[in-house]
């Protein structure tokens, strides 16, 4: 039973009693094993996964219930973003990072993670941090850039001062650091400052405070995996990743109420994509916006190869198809913004919920035939990956089999009981011809990038890892330098 009068003594409780569950389950099982009983095997493998999710549920009902009831169901229709702005943020939010942003705030696991987080960055001072790496910018130095700061205070309906500093890189680049109380840092490249427009700055500057209002700094992803290694499954961290890609939407929207003109927004998308201004390059909003019309149709293209749509900052078609939705909606109407409406907020949501999940892992489910090969080729690349050190314990095959359904975790710890490395690889292999044959390659994609997350939950990614996991690219028929990108994006903290 798990017992505790806090959070920390729960999650206390919760590990040990997983671990003392974990360690008999285990003794059975190679018992079993020894026995020649693999049916009786491949139950009590299965019983992990359940009686693991059922203490879960124990330990997210006991956390819940350290709450008043009353106090939780008054609050129930309250926003979760206040504080910082006198806005309907509820309105402006994207349901896709409301719900991840709600669930992770649910997520004893995660919680316990963000508390030894902050605890260790306890003294962490984003006025420090800045002072010591970049450029102060006052009003006297940088007029400008503090009108910009005003003109967004006021239309968000602000209370909270800004403080601005600048870096020496020719790069388009921009970000928000934790905020204190009342204080709000942002970060500019001198490259942006020198050749985006004033119109095309207050977009990039209400974009950044738009991860501030929606409180986007609660839960860097890198940070969560690293310090709740522990108990963390690679599935949190694909959950965390897709968060921040939902997260930008949200931001992106306050950059255009700040902004007030879709085309501003586009010309700064333009310019962080190509790295050029419009003065170099003739800009054409219809043609730029026409790419990305149907991205359904765009994304089933075999000629496709989208990897760039997976970075999440500066740039990515999804934000701007997105954006322009947002801008036709009745929800940007009603906030002020010049829109002929020709979508409900409900429309609108669908249809970037529609392909934004396009991006979002399929293997979850094994409905079809398909699903099963893409499960297998999870488990089978993930174990090959966690072999790279030259050993594999048990944790970490039941962290792979945290991706899969039970009976395609049974069969796959099954089938490598017995098996040499190369006798895995070629498995694999033998899978991999079915994915390459049923699969588009943004499908291949997202497989990739789940790898390239999992293999980088604990916090740092091995040479052997990355000789692995490129090996598994290859298989795929994908540039390894996607793999890169991928965990260059997943570990970057703002």
């Amino acid at each position: 039973m798990i017992t505790g009068n806090n959070i920390e003594e729960l999650t206390s409780s919760f590990q040990q009693e997983l671990t003392a569950f974990q360690t008999t389950q285990m003794e059975k099982i190679t018992a079993a094993q020894q026995a020649g009983d693999f049916d009786l095997a491949q139950k009590l493998t299965e019983e992990i996964q359940v009686v693991c999710q059922d203490m879960s549920d124990e330990l997210q009902q006991k956390i819940a219930a350290l709450s008043n009831p009353e106090a939780v169901e008054e609050s129930s229709d309250q926003s979760v973003y206040s504080g910082w702005s006198g806005i309907d943020l509820d309105a402006v939010v994207y349901d896709g990072d409301r719900d991840l942003y709600t669930e992770f705030n649910k997520d004893a696991n995660i919680q316990q993670a963000r508390a030894e987080m902050e605890k260790h960055h306890s003294d962490y001072s984003s006025r420090k941090d800045l002072l010591k790496s970049s450029l102060k910018l006052t009003r006297k130095l940088a007029p400008k850039i503090y009108e910009i700061g005003d003109h967004c205070k006021q239309l968000l309906d602000m209370d909270a001062d800004f403080e601005f500093y600048v870096y020496q890189d020719d790069t388009f680049n921009a970000a928000c650091y934790p905020p204190d109380e009342n204080k709000l840092y942002i970060i500019f490249s001198s490259g942006i400052i020198e050749k985006f427009t004033n119109e095309e700055l207050i977009f990039v500057t209400g974009h950044e405070i738009g991860h501030v209002l929606f409180d986007h700094l609660r839960y860097p992803a890198s940070a969560i995996m690293h310090f709740g290694e522990e108990y963390l499954s690679p599935v949190d961290a694909m959950k965390l990743f897709s968060w921040k890609r939902a997260a930008e939407v949200s931001a992106d929207r306050v950059g255009l109420l700040c902004c007030k003109d879709f085309s501003v927004a586009a010309k700064a998308f333009f310019k962080l994509s190509s790295g050029v201004t419009s003065n170099s390059l003739a800009f054409d909003l219809q043609e730029y916006v026409a790419q990305f019309v149907d991205l359904k149709a765009e994304m089933a293209t075999e000629n496709l190869d989208p990897s760039d749509w997976y970075s999440t900052h500066p740039f990515s078609p999804l934000r701007i198809k997105a954006l322009e939705l947002f801008s036709r909606s009745d929800t940007y109407r009603d906030l002020g913004g010049d829109s002929d409406s020709s979508m409900t907020e409900e429309e609108m949501e669908q249809e970037i919920a529609r392909f934004m999940s396009l991006m979002d892992p399929a293997y979850l489910s094994k409905d079809d035939e398909v699903g099963g090969y893409i499960q297998r080729f999870m488990f089978m690349a993930g174990y090959l990956i966690a072999m790279a050190d030259e050993s594999v314990d048990e944790v970490e095959i039941n962290v792979l089999g945290s991706l899969v359904d039970n009976d395609v975790f049974a069969g796959c710890k099954k089938e490598i009981e017995d098996s040499t490395e190369q006798d895995i690889i070629d498995k694999l292999c033998e899978v991999g011809e079915e994915i390459n044959t049923h699969l588009r390659p943004m499908q291949k994609l997202n497989i990739i990038r789940d790898l390239a997350i999992i293999s980088t939950a604990d916090g740092e990614v091995h040479e052997e890892e990355m000789s692995s996991l490129y090996k598994t690219c290859n298989l795929l028929n994908i540039d390894p330098e996607f793999a890169d990108q991928v965990i260059h994006d997943y570990t970057q903290e703002r």
